[in-house]
Protein backbone atom coordinates (compact mmCIF):
# COMPACT_ATOMS: atom_id res chain seq x y z
CA UNK A 1 0.00 0.00 0.00
CA UNK A 2 2.75 2.45 0.97
CA UNK A 3 4.72 1.50 -2.12
CA UNK A 4 1.70 2.32 -4.28
CA UNK A 5 1.30 5.70 -2.62
CA UNK A 6 4.99 6.52 -3.10
CA UNK A 7 4.77 5.43 -6.75
CA UNK A 8 1.75 7.70 -7.25
CA UNK A 9 3.64 10.59 -5.63
CA UNK A 10 6.60 10.06 -7.96
CA UNK A 11 4.39 9.65 -11.03
CA UNK A 12 2.02 12.55 -10.24
CA UNK A 13 4.05 15.11 -8.26
CA UNK A 14 1.77 18.04 -9.14
CA UNK A 15 -1.32 16.26 -7.89
CA UNK A 16 0.42 15.01 -4.75
CA UNK A 17 1.62 18.50 -3.83
CA UNK A 18 -1.77 20.02 -4.59
CA UNK A 19 -3.51 17.35 -2.52
CA UNK A 20 -1.31 18.04 0.51
CA UNK A 21 -1.56 21.81 0.11
CA UNK A 22 -5.31 21.83 -0.52
CA UNK A 23 -6.01 19.47 2.36
CA UNK A 24 -4.41 21.89 4.80
CA UNK A 25 -5.84 25.04 3.29
CA UNK A 26 -9.36 23.75 2.85
CA UNK A 27 -9.46 22.12 6.29
CA UNK A 28 -8.51 25.51 7.72
CA UNK A 29 -11.12 27.25 5.55
CA UNK A 30 -13.84 24.85 6.61
CA UNK A 31 -13.03 25.17 10.30
CA UNK A 32 -12.68 28.94 10.12
CA UNK A 33 -15.78 29.44 7.98
CA UNK A 34 -17.90 27.29 10.26
CA UNK A 35 -16.62 28.96 13.43
CA UNK A 36 -17.15 32.45 12.02
CA UNK A 37 -20.67 31.54 10.88
CA UNK A 38 -21.43 30.08 14.32
CA UNK A 39 -20.01 33.09 16.19
CA UNK A 40 -21.82 35.63 14.05
CA UNK A 41 -25.02 33.67 14.24
CA UNK A 42 -26.16 35.02 10.88
CA UNK A 43 -28.96 37.21 12.11
CA UNK A 44 -31.13 39.33 9.86
CA UNK A 45 -28.06 41.39 8.88
CA UNK A 46 -26.79 38.54 6.71
CA UNK A 47 -29.06 39.73 3.90
CA UNK A 48 -26.94 42.86 3.53
CA UNK A 49 -23.53 41.22 3.37
CA UNK A 50 -23.95 37.90 1.57
CA UNK A 51 -23.73 38.28 -2.24
CA UNK A 52 -26.94 37.73 -4.20
CA UNK A 53 -25.40 34.83 -6.11
CA UNK A 54 -24.80 32.87 -2.90
CA UNK A 55 -28.24 33.76 -1.55
CA UNK A 56 -29.95 32.49 -4.69
CA UNK A 57 -27.68 29.42 -4.75
CA UNK A 58 -28.52 28.32 -1.20
CA UNK A 59 -32.20 29.21 -1.23
CA UNK A 60 -32.22 32.54 0.60
CA UNK A 61 -32.23 31.13 4.15
CA UNK A 62 -29.78 31.76 6.99
CA UNK A 63 -29.24 28.08 7.99
CA UNK A 64 -28.56 27.19 4.36
CA UNK A 65 -25.95 29.97 4.11
CA UNK A 66 -24.34 28.73 7.32
CA UNK A 67 -24.22 25.18 5.95
CA UNK A 68 -22.83 26.48 2.65
CA UNK A 69 -19.91 28.16 4.39
CA UNK A 70 -19.25 24.94 6.32
CA UNK A 71 -19.23 22.73 3.22
CA UNK A 72 -17.88 25.07 0.56
CA UNK A 73 -14.27 24.23 1.43
CA UNK A 74 -14.82 20.57 0.59
CA UNK A 75 -16.55 21.53 -2.64
CA UNK A 76 -13.68 23.80 -3.68
CA UNK A 77 -11.17 21.08 -2.77
CA UNK A 78 -12.89 18.49 -4.95
CA UNK A 79 -13.35 21.05 -7.73
CA UNK A 80 -9.68 22.01 -7.74
CA UNK A 81 -8.61 18.38 -7.97
CA UNK A 82 -10.98 17.82 -10.91
CA UNK A 83 -9.67 20.96 -12.63
CA UNK A 84 -6.09 19.76 -12.15
CA UNK A 85 -6.93 16.37 -13.68
CA UNK A 86 -8.56 18.09 -16.66
CA UNK A 87 -5.54 20.38 -17.11
CA UNK A 88 -3.18 17.40 -16.97
CA UNK A 89 -5.26 15.64 -19.65
CA UNK A 90 -5.33 18.76 -21.85
CA UNK A 91 -1.58 19.21 -21.43
CA UNK A 92 -0.99 15.62 -22.59
CA UNK A 93 -3.40 16.09 -25.48
CA UNK A 94 -1.61 19.26 -26.59
CA UNK A 95 1.76 17.49 -26.45
CA UNK A 96 0.37 14.65 -28.55
CA UNK A 97 -1.16 17.00 -31.12
CA UNK A 98 2.07 19.01 -31.42
CA UNK A 99 4.10 15.82 -31.90
CA UNK A 100 1.65 14.58 -34.55
CA UNK A 101 1.80 17.97 -36.29
CA UNK A 102 5.61 17.93 -36.39
CA UNK A 103 5.64 14.38 -37.76
CA UNK A 104 3.05 15.23 -40.41
CA UNK A 105 5.00 18.33 -41.48
CA UNK A 106 8.15 16.20 -41.73
CA UNK A 107 6.41 13.56 -43.84
CA UNK A 108 4.92 16.29 -46.05
CA UNK A 109 8.31 17.93 -46.59
CA UNK A 110 9.96 14.59 -47.41
CA UNK A 111 7.17 13.78 -49.88
CA UNK A 112 7.20 17.26 -51.41
CA UNK A 113 10.97 17.43 -51.92
CA UNK A 114 11.56 13.76 -52.68
CA UNK A 115 13.21 14.54 -56.03
CA UNK A 116 15.64 16.96 -54.41
CA UNK A 117 16.52 14.40 -51.74
CA UNK A 118 17.17 11.71 -54.35
CA UNK A 119 19.42 14.13 -56.25
CA UNK A 120 21.47 14.73 -53.09
CA UNK A 121 21.75 11.04 -52.23
CA UNK A 122 22.40 9.61 -55.65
Amino acid sequence: MLQRILHAIRYYPEQAFLLVFNTGVFAWLQATGTSIANQIGLTSAWNQYVPDVIKSFVGDSAPAVQAFFGHSAVTWFIGSMIILAVLRFVKGLIKFLLMAFVILVGVYLVYRYQATLQGLLG
